[in-house]
């Protein structure tokens, strides 16, 4: 012990060595700060890996989520838009022909993967803000929604965001939309490369302002990792600008949707009650309210509620699109490749009745185009879409 004493006795003594000593413990110390301080921050405050390019769904191999149960409070209802006197065509929102900020007319919209599993995903947060809604297949039977919004700065958030498609990115494309998602699986990566989707990734290291990952962002029940980031409204307002990105339509661009005041179905069947099948293990239904006018959505033996108001997710239209899906050859987690480029049969419903129907997409820079089957261009009503991408083999109800 007197002979380490003694050794040391000459370096204590020399006052350079004795500074590099005394700065490298206090180094060290605020390393093991830092280090304590970032594992003990709030979920909300934490974010995923940095690494650009990174295919993953969601990062969410390994991960287990506890559920906990949830029981809502009032629930309430939107209600629908009323006819709209003087009409002025050039301050309509190209996504449901309602009225919207002029200068908002021609922005590209935002289209965001949203998780759709009963294990965490539900509720939702923002789906009832959504101008239109996207059901596609995933692996397992299971399905998740793009939600596209012509206006998200006005949204308080959405969530759960998940991992994007291939076929989400060609959807976005269609509507030369700013896709936002949590990574995308390697189909779906290189497809954001290859068409050159604007993409809001949270898993890249940039752009990432504009997302949040919050589990309490269901009133009343936290959410596991793999459900809690979600993207804001004010966020993308504050940031949006400032990134490198183009944010209205090129000139020229047009989305093609016609819509009509009051809807009127020639020839149309009752359509109060709609399942459109996904999978063997997924329906999805829809439940006419003719005082409101609106179709709700019901999945899983429950109403589709909107977490940030707790409203029922309503919409004056539902298209339900017919198309090839298939398993990818070699693909390891089972996803599927969903044709949205042709055309293929559907089926439009509105206030209570349906009617069948054409959709046809020439290439990846246009965009969907739906035709009554005497070649009439198809007329929505005015407000928001829900629109079903199902299998060929699968079937859909009418009653």
């Amino acid at each position: 012990m007197d002979h380490r004493k003694s050794l040391l006795k000459p370096i204590i003594k020399n006052k350079p060595i004795k500074r590099r000593i005394v700065v490298l413990l206090v180094l060290l110390v605020l390393a093991a700060l830092i280090i304590v301080t970032a594992w003990g921050l709030p979920i909300t405050e934490q974010e995923f890996g940095q690494a650009d390019n990174i295919h993953t769904d969601d990062l969410e191999q390994g991960e287990e989520t506890e559920i906990e149960p949830y029981e809502p409070p009032t629930i309430t209802t939107r209600p629908r838009p009323e006819p709209i006197p003087n009409l002025d065509e050039t301050s309509l929102n190209p996504l449901t022909g309602l009225p919207i900020d002029e200068k908002k007319v021609h922005s590209r919209p935002l289209a965001i993967a949203l998780g759709n599993t009963n294990d965490g995903a539900l509720p939702l947060n923002g789906i009832s803000d959504a101008d239109i809604v996207y059901e596609v297949p995933v692996e397992g039977g299971l399905t998740r929604f793009l939600a596209i919004y012509q206006d998200f700065a006005e949204v308080k958030m959405a969530g759960s965001v998940r991992s994007a498609r291939h076929y989400t990115a060609q959807i976005a494309r269609s509507y030369d939309a700013i896709l936002a998602s949590v990574g995308a699986s390697p189909m779906g990566a290189g497809e954001i490369r290859n068409l050159g989707v604007t993409h809001l990734n949270e898993v890249s290291g940039y752009n990432r302002e504009v997302f949040r990952r919050d589990h309490n962002r269901v009133s009343g029940r936290r959410v596991g990792s793999v459900h809690a980031t979600v993207i804001l409204g004010e966020r993308v307002a504050e940031y949006l600008p400032q990134y490198n990105f183009r944010l209205e339509h090129e000139d020229g661009f047009e989305l093609g949707l016609v819509f009509s005041d009051d809807v009127t179905i020639s020839g149309g069947s009752n359509a109060n009650t709609i399942t459109a099948r996904f999978s063997a293990g997924k329906t999805t239904t829809f439940i006419y309210d003719a005082e409101k006018k609106l179709y709700f959505v019901h999945q899983y033996g429950m109403g589709l509620i909107d977490a940030n108001d707790n409203s029922r997710a309503g919409f004056t239209n539902v298209l339900i699109l017919k198309t090839s899906v298939t398993g990818i050859p070699g693909d390891s987690e089972g996803r599927q490749n969903v044709v949205t480029i042709g055309e293929g049969e559907g089926y439009f419903a509105s206030g209570g009745e349906y009617v069948e129907i054409i959709w046809s997409r020439a290439d990846m820079e246009s965009p969907f185009v739906y035709m009554l089957r005497d070649g009439t261009v198809l007329e929505l009503g005015r407000g928001r879409t829900f629109i079903c991408v199902v299998p060929t083999n699968m079937s859909a109800a009418f009653e």
